[in-house]
């Protein structure tokens, strides 16, 4: 519902919608939020002049409901309350000195974002369009008889009728003059931004130069610094007048002011450098940006100009995410100078005196487990604590990982050796994933060590998830940071203060070393415990990961113990009563195809044990309805037919009962099989637990692996890098171990696309482990020279331009011996090695391939934290890395990832009434799943992000672009903080808003998103990436509908060239293709070529599936259609042409004619205008004089002389002169003679022109005929 809240700033009250279940908390951060509020930090909320707390639910607030007012009541402050709000505008005046919103956790996409309006009309839009017309079309017939004589009058031309197309050509030419209405009121940088985001002119070379694009905004400096006076702390004597602390605040304008931060507010007091004077110079604001308002212009003009900035910005960009994401490339290498910096910096020293009172991560892990969890409600408070304290817990530890990993902390065992240092760091306890025990020496040693803390972390969270009452395990992250693996987990508590409360209860007590039992000179035995209560709890979390009870004997007692776990796992009681289970190390069953001991930890995933249980499951059911069918069809056999009875052929309507689905016992699996403990129980016991376990395995090489690659060869999934290719198998329930078995599949070896990705997995998996060794042995001094090293090692290219003596020159620079022993020759020999222990692959180069390079090092340094400098890298130099290429090194953080459940479930339901295109149910599940997301894990998160994704989807089936553009673009910022800048599911986003956009009319906007899409696929998409074709199809079909047919070709015979690259020749997607490039040649009237491009796609279609399909016979009757219609048009340009060249004649001799007449008009004006021709002297001395001439009576008559004779004078007088009528009649002739030449057509009136001036009556009628 609705409410509002009266803010204390000249917006007054503005308008929210919320819910039931929410705190004023809640109204509090999205206040924060807001850009006129987000500066008021000090305030409490009161309803009907009661003040509430912020953790107060609005349900429980006495009539509080729909339309209820809020009011913010400024309150007193604090010293933490008054620094908070200090803070707060620091860090709002900071955004406008920092190359994006929020350098911490970014999203690029206001970088790439021009928006525009929607140009397309809704389905009620639509018809009330179609209601005007017809009114309009009425309103005319009406009139239409009552204005008939006067449109003649004014039109006397009929108007030319309207095509079928004219509505679209109307449109078109409307949006045409809304663009250029739209670009003429964008400032020149607009304009020019505008065409750098929006236009595409071809497919050009990417450069990693180009990753990061121009800022949008521009930098906005509010003060010059804003610091902790020199004059705090408060004396106790300024205490007791409010005095908190004292800030120095040098604005713009050069003057250094002295504020005070007071219980009431700020102000201004009159203390320098030198003198303290703490007398007030103004008056006292309630916050600090109000006082600085009125001290100074520039600080009041610059605070607006970035408060508009981060108006501008989406609403999630200002928000974090619960872990941030490090980018693997850097814009550049900047270090801003700011005090506050330095002294926040001083926080975090680690000597124990320096530090507070730490606090108990157990406790408030453990809490929020033990909340009520009945309703929907609780639950979802339950989680949403869960997961808070996971996210503070994984900051500190990733904080102390750190700390630990510099050597900044001293151990809490000094004593012991180095390998086995532990660390406490805020009640956090941290130690080395190193085999200090000697536990993995069978089976890698410290590199088992490290794989068996992964394999602890996944336990735990496998037993989160199954989520027993009662049941406890410990918080857990793992560190991954220069080179070491760090554990850091939280405390049992009394585990470090008394050992009687350390002991075991259950599961494995052997703490003993093979250095310890030889001093002591006893062989090391393995004592199993059980405990009822223990064993009660992890029956039930066994039974939902199926797991079955085991029997194993102690060595020390030499009886049989059954528990249900792996024996490593043990079982604590802590002082506070809770039961809790560590060392999960085992808590799914061994990998039965890798049996040996030095594979003893390889272990199934989980999600292939639910995936064979189900299989086994659903193949029992069929094969018992089978058999129920064959019974029944063989009793109606039997059984004599009923006239009108039909015999059933189905088993889909055979119902199981209740005991024969009993029948179908879950499968378990004994998680003690090929371990190096003593099994317990029959020896048929044993044989079949090994013989259930083998299935899985079998399952597992037959079913899975196989129908994996049969998807990839078919393309039904295309991971295009090691992040995807990691989540399909894990998905599928296959470890990449099996890397190297895909890999060396027949099928899999003739698809390049298959080779290329699996190559570079393999690789730059085993380059980490180098890398990471290389990394232990390196002094904190060496790191830059030992990562770019290793990298010109790993990705450069030997040519021999180094010489002997520059190698030794930069060796003695550098203290740490590894870095110069190592070589490129030793590094790919190691990595050949690693490749081959571990996936059983041979490498067939000892080099990556050129084009897979920048693939190969963004996915390395994305596993090893590695930051590099944008900027082209030439792979083929021996040294294509330097120092100062390398930006950072920052930790790989893997913890434990609460997820809420009622989520998920109300997400899946959701996805399947959207299979099931029941979209109306699919909208009210997946928006309840995005609102439990919300109040559990904030709306930055990947499961939120998978909500909006999907409710654009179903506004876009609804026709609701702009609503689908909205889910869309809240989708995408959340990718791209939650999974980086480049990752494929942030791809995926880009190219999804882009067709939204491209179907609402924004042409613009598309291309722009389109741009960078292109832009990522082609550099880090490599040669065979399927994801490019598709790409290059989305563009063509854009450019299509704006009207750039060439520019559309081309993209499309890139299409072509790449998916004959990838696919073979003659494959379907390349029909597909040459189908489109038909069209578009079609439509930018080529018809020559549309017909030769639908001809090879007819050709492909009917090789591939045959004369007789249905796709075959649309194909050709589309080839037919377009080949009549091309000949068609053909004619009809023939016709025109014809046409065409009549019209010109026809206008040259209108022309002609035309001229004819003017002619023959100028010749009567002089005519007319003549002396006359005969007559006496005193008419002509008339005509001489202007006066009038003698009528035509009295003129005498003129002799005829024939068509060539001068007529003469009668007058004697004027015989010695040739009179003007003998003149133009002699003009005319020669005119006449010219005339005949020219043209074959010439008028009676014109043969007759000479004879004009002897006869003016014949004259006068040729002129009327």
């Amino acid at each position: 519902f609705q409410i509002f809240v009266k803010t204390p700033v000249e917006i007054g009250t503005i308008k929210i919608q919320v819910q039931p279940t929410d705190t004023l908390s809640d109204i509090q951060t999205f206040l924060y939020e807001t850009t006129e509020t987000c500066l008021y930090s000090s305030y409490e909320f009161s309803f009907n002049g009661v003040s509430y707390s912020e953790f107060s639910e609005l349900s429980a607030i006495e009539g509080f409901g729909e339309g209820s007012t809020l009011e913010m009541v400024p309150v007193n402050y604090n010293e933490r309350t008054s620094k908070l709000h200090v803070k707060r505008l620091r860090d709002i005046m900071s955004t406008g000195l920092t190359e994006f919103s929020n350098m911490s956790n970014p999203s690029l996409f206001a970088s790439f974002s021009f928006p525009e309006k929607s140009n397309y009309l809704t389905e009620e839009q639509k018809n009330e369009k179609l209601n005007e017309l017809i009114k309009e079309a009425e309103g005319e017939v009406k009139n239409e008889t009552e204005t008939e004589a006067e449109e003649k009058k004014q039109q006397p031309k009929q108007q030319p009728k309207q095509s079928k197309n004219s509505n679209k050509k109307n449109k078109k030419q409307s949006n045409e003059v809304e663009s250029v209405e739209e670009s003429e009121s964008l400032s020149p940088y607009q304009k020019e931004r505008k065409e750098k985001l929006t236009e595409i002119k071809g497919i050009d070379k990417p450069l990693l130069s180009n990753y990061f694009p121009s800022s949008p905004y521009q930098m906005v400096q509010c003060v010059r610094q804003m610091i902790n006076s020199g004059w705090s702390p408060v004396p106790g004597f300024r205490k007791l007048y409010g005095d908190l602390f004292y800030l120095d605040i040098t604005l713009l304008e050069g003057t250094t002011i002295c504020v005070t931060a007071g219980s009431q507010g700020f102000y201004v007091n009159s203390s320098t450098h030198s003198n303290f004077n703490p007398t007030p110079k103004s008056e006292v604001f309630h916050s600090l940006h109000q006082l600085l308002n009125q001290q100074s212009r520039l600080f009041r003009r610059g605070l607006s100009q970035v408060l508009q900035q981060i108006s501008k910005n989406h609403a999630f960009d200002l928000l974090p995410s619960a872990t941030p994401v490090h980018n693997w490339v850097s814009s550049n290498r900047v270090n801003r100078y700011d005090l506050n910096k330095a002294a926040d910096s001083l926080l975090t020293i680690q000597d124990l005196e320096l530090r507070a009172h730490p606090r108990d991560w157990n406790e408030e892990i453990q809490g929020p487990k033990e909340l009520p969890k009945t309703t929907v409600q609780e639950r979802i408070i339950r989680d949403r604590a869960i997961a808070k304290v996971n996210a503070d817990f994984v900051e500190c530890a990733t904080r102390g990982a750190q700390i630990v990993a510099d050597k900044a902390l001293p151990p809490i065992n000094p004593t012991d050796p180095e390998r086995s240092h532990m660390y406490l760091y805020n009640n956090i306890f941290f130690s080395h994933a190193l085999d200090t025990r000697d536990t993995y020496k069978d089976c890698g040693g410290d590199a088992a060590a490290r794989t068996s803390a992964n394999n602890d972390l996944k336990g735990i969270r496998l037993y989160n998830l199954a989520d027993v009452e009662g049941l406890y395990t410990l918080g857990t992250a793992i560190i991954d940071y220069k080179g070491q693996r760090i554990i850091a987990q939280s405390l049992v508590p009394g585990i470090l203060s008394n050992e009687k409360t350390s002991q075991i209860h259950y599961g494995s007590t052997d703490n003993q070393t093979e250095e310890e039992a030889a001093t002591s000179g006893q062989p090391t035995k393995k004592s199993i415990k059980s405990d009822e209560e223990f064993h009660k709890l992890l029956t039930q979390v066994a039974s939902q990961i199926h797991l079955s009870e085991s029997v194993v004997v102690s060595e020390e007692t030499n009886e049989p113990v059954t528990i249900c776990t792996a024996f490593e796992s043990k079982g604590i009681m802590g002082i506070d009563g809770r039961r809790y289970v560590l060392d999960l190390v085992r808590a799914t069953p061994r990998d039965p195809n890798y049996p040996e001991l030095k594979d003893q930890l390889c272990l199934l995933r989980p999600e292939v044990i639910a995936t064979f249980t189900d299989y086994i499951r659903l193949t029992y059911i069929s094969q018992k309805k089978a058999q129920k069918q064959k019974e029944r069809e063989e009793k109606e056999k039997n059984t004599p037919k009923k006239e009108g009875e039909e015999q059933s052929t189905s088993s889909n309507d055979i119902e199981l009962t209740e005991e024969e689905l009993k029948q179908c016992q879950p499968l378990a699996f004994n998680p003690n099989l090929y371990t190096p403990i003593k099994l317990g129980g029959t020896e048929e016991e044993q044989k079949k637990d090994i013989e259930n376990l083998k299935s899985v395995g079998v399952f597992l090489k037959t079913v899975l692996i196989p129908k994996l690659i049969e998807d990839l060869m078919l393309f039904n999934v295309a991971p295009v890098d090691g992040q995807t290719l990691t989540s399909v198998m894990h998905n599928r329930g296959i470890n990449m171990r099996y890397l190297g078995l895909i890999a060396k599949n027949e099928g899999a070896a003739t698809v390049p696309f298959i080779q290329d990705l699996f190559f570079n997995e393999m690789v730059s998996r085993a380059a980490k482990h180098a890398m990471n060794k290389l990394l232990r042995n390196t002094q904190s001094s060496d790191l830059a020279n030992a990562i770019s090293h290793f990298l010109n090692c790993f990705l450069g290219t030997e040519t021999g331009s180094v010489t002997q003596d520059e190698k030794n020159k930069k060796a003695k620079q550098i203290k740490s011996n590894a870095i110069t022993e190592l070589t490129q020759g030793k590094l790919w020999a190691e990595i050949a090695d690693l490749v081959k222990a571990k996936y059983d692959f041979e490498i067939p180069t000892h080099s990556v391939p050129m084009e897979s390079r920048l693939i190969v090092l963004r996915n390395f340094c994305i596993k090893m934290g590695i930051q590099i400098l944008a900027k082209d890298y030439n792979f083929t130099t021996d040294h294509p890395f330097t120092n100062e290429d390398i930006v950072d090194l920052v930790p790989v953080v893997k913890h434990l990832s609460p997820r809420s459940t009622d989520g998920l479930d109300l997400l899946e339901a959701g996805k399947t009434f959207f299979n099931q295109r029941r979209f109306d149910l699919a909208v009210d599940f997946i928006s309840e799943a995005l609102a439990v997301y919300h109040q559990v894990h904030g709306p930055i998160h990947p499961d939120a992000a998978s909500c909006f994704t999907h409710l654009a989807m179903l506004a876009f089936q609804s026709e609701q672009f702009d609503l689908a553009i909205d889910h869309q673009k809240n989708s995408l910022i959340i990718h791209e903080k939650c999974f980086g800048f480049d990752h494929n599911e942030t791809v995926n986003s880009y190219t999804n808003l882009a067709i939204f956009c491209q179907h609402a009319g924004r042409f613009n906007e598309a291309m722009g998103y389109l741009k960078h899409v292109l832009y990522l696929v082609d550099l880090l998409g490599g040669e065979y990436n399927p994801e490019r074709s598709s790409v290059y199809t989305t563009i063509s079909s854009l450019l299509e509908e704006t009207g750039k047919f060439e520019l559309a070709l081309e993209f499309l015979q890139h299409t072509l060239k790449h998916q004959e690259f990838v696919f073979g020749v003659d494959h379907l997607m390349g029909s597909t293709t040459l189908h489109k490039m038909s069209i578009i040649c079609a439509k930018n009237s080529n018809f020559k070529d549309a017909i030769e491009y639908q001809t090879k796609s007819c050709a492909i279609v009917e090789k591939e599936l045959g004369a007789e399909h249905d796709r075959t016979k649309e194909s050709k009757e589309f080839l037919n259609s377009m080949t009549h219609t091309a000949k068609q048009i053909e004619q009809i340009r023939k016709f025109q042409a014809i046409r065409q060249e009549q019209e010109e004649k026809e206008k040259i001799l209108k022309e002609q004619q035309q001229q004819q007449v003017k002619q023959q008009q100028h010749i009567r004006n002089i005519t007319a205008n003549a002396p006359p021709s005969s007559g006496s002297v005193n008419d002509i001395l008339n005509y001489i004089n202007g006066k009038p001439k003698l009528t035509q009576k009295s003129k005498p008559a003129i002799k005829k002389t024939g068509s060539t004779s001068t007529p003469k004078l009668n007058n004697n007088n004027a015989s010695s002169s040739i009179t003007a009528a003998a003149a133009i009649a002699a003009a005319n002739k020669t005119l006449n003679s010219q005339t005949k030449k020219e043209s074959t057509t010439t008028t009676t009136t014109t043969k007759s022109s000479p004879k004009s001036s002897a006869n003016p009556k014949k004259n006068k009628a040729n002129e009327k005929k």
